[in-house]
C-alpha cells in the first residue's frame, strides 16, 4: 500500500516539524531594542537602566563635543560602564573605542554602578563640532553582552544651537 505511514516516518516528520517551528521563533528574537530621542534633556530606559542626555556642548578651544549622560541602574546586578559603552557617530566621523572618545565620571571612582545608584558620565568626542558636523548620534550600550539593546540620541544642529538673546528693548 502506498498510503501507509509507518511509525518511523511519523517520528521523522514530527522531528522535522519541531525543528522548523523552533528555528522560526529564533529569527523573530534578533531585532533588539534601540529607542531614539532627539534632544538633550530626554531619557531612554533600556534593560532597566535609565540614561538621560543631560547636556551637549561644544568646546571650541579644544575642538571637543561634550555629552553629559546621567545613568541610573535599575537592575539587580552592578553595571560596569567604560568608554566601550558609548559611541558617537556623525557624517564621516566615528568615535567609539578609539582615541577620539574619552569618558570620565565626576561622580564615582570606579565604573561599577550599583542597583539604584546614579552616576554622571562626561563623554568627550575629540575633533567633532556637533553644531556643524551633524546630525550626530550618541549611543549608550547598558550591557555590552546585549549590544542590540541600546539607547540613542540623534541630534541635529537646531536642537543643539545655543539660544540667542533677542534685541534689547530699552
Amino acid at each position: 500500500m502506498t498510503g501507509e505511514f509507518s511509525r518511523r516516518s511519523f517520528l521523522k516528520y514530527t522531528a522535522l516539524t519541531a525543528v522548523a517551528v523552533a528555528g522560526s521563533s529564533l529569527l523573530t528574537g534578533c531585532s533588539g531594542y534601540a529607542p531614539v530621542q532627539h534632544a538633550p534633556g530626554t531619557s531612554n530606559v533600556v534593560l532597566k537602566v535609565v540614561s538621560t542626555l543631560d547636556r551637549v556642548e561644544y568646546k571650541e578651544d579644544d575642538n571637543i563635543t561634550l555629552f553629559r549622560v546621567v545613568v541610573t541602574n535599575g537592575r539587580n546586578n552592578a553595571l560596569e560602564v567604560t568608554k566601550a559603552n558609548f559611541a558617537v557617530k556623525a557624517e564621516g566621523y566615528l568615535a567609539d573605542q578609539n582615541d577620539k572618545l574619552q569618558v570620565t565620571s565626576p561622580d564615582a571612582l570606579s565604573y561599577q554602578v550599583k542597583k539604584g545608584e546614579t552616576v554622571t558620565y562626561n563623554v568627550m568626542a575629540k575633533g567633532l563640532n556637533a553644531l556643524t558636523d551633524g546630525p550626530v548620534t550618541l549611543t549608550f550600550y547598558p550591557d555590552l553582552q546585549y549590544s542590540e539593546f541600546n539607547a540613542n540620541w540623534e541630534l541635529t544642529a537646531d536642537v543643539l544651537a545655543p539660544e540667542e538673546s533677542g534685541p534689547s528693548t530699552t
